[in-house]
């Protein structure tokens, strides 16, 4: 066999391979399953699942017979995830929600009751508002927090409330009692709107960002003058690129879609 051929003979089984990984990604295959939609003759596709196997990128069920993914996969997925820079991954994703929305467009965290703005992706317009970017704000009072609260155990939740200085922010600050009603729906959408709760003629949208693990540490979200952008734009075209959005981050950071 010339160099040549063999090079292509290691591409053509490289990229074998990786199908299989792909398709296992999914949920777990036979045999038989993977020879039908991957279109490999059975002594080719022997050897491969034999290799993967012994290099522990797959494992094959005892009982069921069916290959799915091994340790490998797993180990390489969280060393990607150790060295994954959030705010460089979100970056992109904030420039193109910002330029459809037409608005600032920041990526947050919590930290203990506060809201802190990290990375952003800001506007020019003839009237702007104050940088959120680097700003700490309350829980209670931004889109961002609602959803870290929506995620509080009840244990959690109710330390929050007994423990945290409430502050009527404008005449729109949402009382304990109010915003515990929303709660629960915020966390079964996973999306939060403001409006002028926390500055007055100022809204914001936000968007739920889970890890691997399904928990959520990041949100992206939304902020607007309120005479630009009504409650209505922000519960329907805005709530719809941010959580498409949101989803594409999360996928970043691990979430397996099921």
């Amino acid at each position: 066999m010339t160099h040549e051929f063999k090079d292509i003979y290691i591409i053509q089984n490289v990229h074998l391979a990786l199908d299989i990984l792909f398709l296992l990604e999914k949920k777990p295959h036979s045999f038989e399953a993977i020879q039908e939609k991957l279109r490999i003759n059975s002594q080719k596709l022997n050897k491969l699942l034999s290799f993967l196997m012994k290099e522990e990128w797959i494992e094959q069920d005892r009982e069921s017979k069916l290959y799915r993914l091994g340790i490998k996969t797993f180990e390489l997925g969280i060393r990607y995830l150790q060295f994954l820079d959030i705010k460089k991954a979100a970056k992109p994703i904030l420039e193109e929600i910002s330029k459809r929305v037409k608005e600032n467009a920041y990526l947050t965290t919590r930290v203990a009751y506060e809201v802190l703005y990290i990375e952003k992706s800001e506007v020019e317009r003839e009237v702007m508002i104050l940088s959120r970017y680097g700003r700490v704000l309350p829980l209670y009072a931004s889109s961002s927090g609602k959803i870290y609260l929506s995620h509080f155990d009840p244990r959690e939740l109710e330390d929050y409330f007994q423990k945290v200085k409430w502050v009527r922010h404008t005449p729109k600050t949402k009382t304990p009692e109010e915003l515990k009603e929303e709660l629960e729906k915020i966390r079964q959408e996973d999306f939060a709107i403001n409006i002028e709760e926390y500055e007055e003629e100022v809204v914001s949208a936000a968007a739920a960002v889970y890890d691997y693990a399904k928990r959520v540490n990041y949100t992206i979200t939304v902020v607007a003058p309120s005479y630009r952008m009504s409650e209505k734009d922000l519960n329907t075209w805005v709530k719809e690129i941010l959580k498409e959005k949101a989803s594409q981050l999360s996928e970043k950071l691990g979430l397996i879609k099921t």
